[in-house]
């Protein structure tokens, strides 16, 4: 194979010569006339420095690009490419709204060009500058332990400037702190973002400043007793032991001076002679202002206490003679040999024996119709029922 390429020399370098030759002849002679299309071609607008001086901007934001086709002579045509194409064009008396764009060219010498699409048309809106309120606001798992959080330095509004269209969507300005872990007071550097009335990010828009310090106050948070407030009504003879509560205590959140000043946790008014034995009731705090608790209501219910029953037997040396005087002849009072005493009484007050009961007579009761003294008792027990057999005199 190699041996083919050495032969024929002489006539393998006269067929290149000849074609070499023919090419110049070519491009020197025919030199033929070709169009070429250069398409996405990018426009300058010469005239920027009169639109920034007017504070206009061309708004929405578009790429101004266009297409142009460059004629000439095979020879100058390859010479042309995106990089030695200058298209421009200028806004005139340029203002708010819809304005045109007419386009040149600048192409290297001894070529034509056509621009396809000559004119552009472009809107310019003003650059204005608006004061928005800053809206601070908490995430993170403790956000609801915010009391406050305040921009420092008392900031509570930031410039936003950009394209009037923009500007006025602009309903805020929003920064996030993130409450963390914290559990005291503490200061953050955030971030804002102008926000519409949606809660959307605005785009095209700059502001005055891109980010702030933030002093954040937590909530205080403090357990206090559950205490009930019973109506003037009530039964007075209830105690505190009488009764059960879902919950005693409940955490209070609040601002410091605040929560400080509370030392207990009311309930609404009760009448407690509304709720029946064992029966349950539910009770709404009242909650004073400035304090918040994930806690609304209790219940409150009576205790089931066991009735116990009782009986003694007194003899009548233990009955008591009281008011005794001179005319009356206590050996004729004839008072029972036994006398039986049955009592009913609540568990919870303890136990009652028969110390804690005294029987007797008072002499100084008008018997001028039955003749017989009534057999009494005295007892600072809480006694439910006192039934005494016999209950008078023979």
């Amino acid at each position: 194979m190699i041996e083919r390429f050495k032969t024929n020399t002489k006539i393998k370098l006269i067929s290149l010569l000849s074609a070499v030759v023919l090419w110049l002849y070519v491009m020197a002679v025919v030199d033929p006339e070709e169009t070429k299309l250069f398409e996405g071609m990018p426009v300058t607008i010469s005239n920027m420095d009169e639109l920034r001086d007017k504070d206009l901007v061309i708004y929405p934001k578009i790429d101004l690009t266009t297409d142009i086709s460059v004629s000439g002579k095979l020879s100058k045509l390859q010479k042309v490419n995106k990089d030695n194409i200058h298209i421009y064009g200028q806004i005139n008396n340029p203002m708010e709204g819809s304005n045109d764009i007419y386009l040149r060219a600048n192409t290297p010498g001894q070529v034509t060009h056509e621009i396809r699409n000559n004119i552009l048309i472009v809107n310019l809106e003003k650059i204005v500058s608006e004061q928005k309120p800053i809206d601070i606001q908490a995430e993170g798992k403790h956000k609801s332990n915010v009391a406050r959080a305040t921009v420092d330095k008392g900031i509570d509004s930031i410039g936003v400037s950009g394209p009037r269209s923009q500007v006025k969507l602009v309903d805020k300005i929003v920064g996030v702190v993130d409450v963390g872990s914290n559990t005291n007071d503490f200061t953050a550097q955030i971030k804002l973002f102008p926000v519409d009335k949606d809660g959307n990010e605005v785009k095209d828009v700059e502001l005055e400043k891109s980010s702030v310090t933030v002093n954040v106050e937590l909530l205080k948070e403090k357990t206090v007793p559950i205490q009930i407030k019973f109506t003037q009504d009530s039964n007075p003879d209830i105690k505190l032991k009488d009764y059960t509560l879902s919950q005693e205590s409940i955490v209070i959140k609040g601002k410091k001076d605040v929560v400080d000043k509370i030392d207990y946790i009311e309930t609404e008014p009760l009448n407690i002679n509304d709720i029946a034995n064992s029966t349950s009731k539910d009770l709404g705090l009242s909650i004073p202002e400035g304090i918040s608790t994930d806690t609304k209501y209790i219940t409150i219910k009576l205790k089931t206490v066991k009735t116990i029953k009782e009986s003694f037997v007194y003899t009548k040396p233990e009955i008591q003679i009281r008011n005794k005087t001179e005319d009356i002849d206590i050996s004729k009072i004839d008072i029972p040999d036994n006398i039986n005493v049955n009592i009913e009484y609540l568990e919870n007050i303890g136990t009652i024996t028969k110390e804690d009961i005294v029987l007797y007579i008072d002499v100084s009761q008008d018997i001028s119709e039955t003749q017989k003294y009534d057999i009494k008792y005295e007892t600072e027990s809480d006694i439910k029922n006192v039934v005494i057999t016999p209950d008078k005199t023979l």
